[in-house]
């Protein structure tokens, strides 16, 4: 059977010193790549692009997404404007990535967002984002935390019957957390796979759909935390 082809949403930097100063790039972090390669997938990276058509060309030829993480969703579309709180945002990826998930769910592709991931597939299914977690007076770990991304920040509860506990068959699992806004609640046909202590929303899966999402950067943890790569596992064996 051959492998199946992962595409990999693109994150956008503008250059900041150097020959290549002010040169805009779209990537994606070797973490990410790395993951889909041990998991048993071909990587693909998925420009930032706003012609549907194109897009839907080279959706043709994919079997699966991955939403990467990076920059604020703008508020914009999910019905607010942005607080103090909201950093750089990037129109043209919010754009390009809300259509992508609504294309996706029309040819049934499995889908997994990662961090920014989530809030994309929370906003692009009507849900709402807290724009900074100090919006929501319950929630009180550091969520942004001060070690190596590949390091644990916090514990997470996952609900049992989930498809995130069948992953990974415990009830507890320490992750790491970078991440200032976070989903406010599940949007409709959505179940809460799993919260931090704290009852941040960690990681939501589609009640009928190959959907599913988590806030944590498990690609990040998979060389020092090798259970993390069950995520992608799982994922890739759902796009074969």
């Amino acid at each position: 059977m051959s492998k199946p082809f992962i595409g990999i949403t693109s994150n956008y930097i503008i250059a900041e010193s150097g020959r290549s100063l002010g040169q805009e790039r779209y990537f994606v972090t070797k973490e990410l790549v790395d993951a889909v390669c041990t998991a048993g997938g071909v990587p693909v990276a998925i420009p930032i692009i706003n012609k549907e058509e194109d897009m839907l060309n080279i959706m043709s030829n994919l079997d699966g997404i991955i939403l990467s993480g990076g920059y604020d969703v703008n508020p914009i579309y999910y019905g607010e404007e942005p607080s103090k709180h909201v950093g750089f945002t990037y129109t043209p990826r919010d754009l390009c990535e809300l259509f992508i998930v609504k294309a996706a769910i029309e040819k049934d592709m499995p889908v997994l967002g990662i961090s920014r991931g989530q809030q994309i597939i929370t906003v692009a299914f009507g849900g709402k984002l807290y724009q900074d977690i100090s919006e929501n007076e319950e929630a009180y770990l550091n969520h942004m935390q001060r070690a190596n991304i590949n390091d644990i920040g916090h514990y997470i509860d996952i609900v049992p019957g989930t498809r995130l506990y069948e992953i990974f068959k415990v009830n507890r699992l320490l992750v790491n957390s970078f991440h200032h806004q976070a989903v406010m609640a599940a949007p409709a046909n959505f179940l809460v796979s799993a919260t931090s202590s704290d009852g941040v929303i960690e990681a939501i899966e589609h009640k009928y759909k190959p959907v599913m999402a988590v806030q944590w950067h498990p690609e990040m943890m998979v060389k020092n935390h090798p259970i993390m790569i069950k995520i992608f596992e799982e994922f890739i064996n759902r796009c074969k």
